[in-house]
């Protein structure tokens, strides 16, 4: 869950993030078309994939590791056949 104190980013303040990052990639956003849905890319897009991913990547954090790492598999991975888990 996201700190309730901290509030989450606006559509703007994340466009500046991404614009700046591409900035110091040496990418030059601009070149492309502001909107433009006949073009391959355009800023608009680009921008709203760019902050998709940025907010996929908050929830993807707070994902929470199982410490035991317990996977629901149906099988055993191979390589317990060659532990004490195989006789289990």
């Amino acid at each position: 869950m996201m700190n309730n104190d901290v509030p989450a980013p606006s559509d703007e303040e994340l466009d500046v993030y991404i614009r700046t990052r591409y900035a110091l990639l040496g990418v030059d956003i601009s070149v492309l078309p502001e909107s433009d849905p006949d073009a391959p890319m355009d800023q608009e897009r680009l921008l709203a994939n760019g902050r998709s991913i940025l907010r996929d990547d908050v929830v993807a954090a707070e994902f929470q590791i199982d410490p035991q790492f317990h996977l629901p598999v149906a099988h055993p991975a191979p390589f317990v056949a060659w532990t004490e888990e195989a006789g289990r």
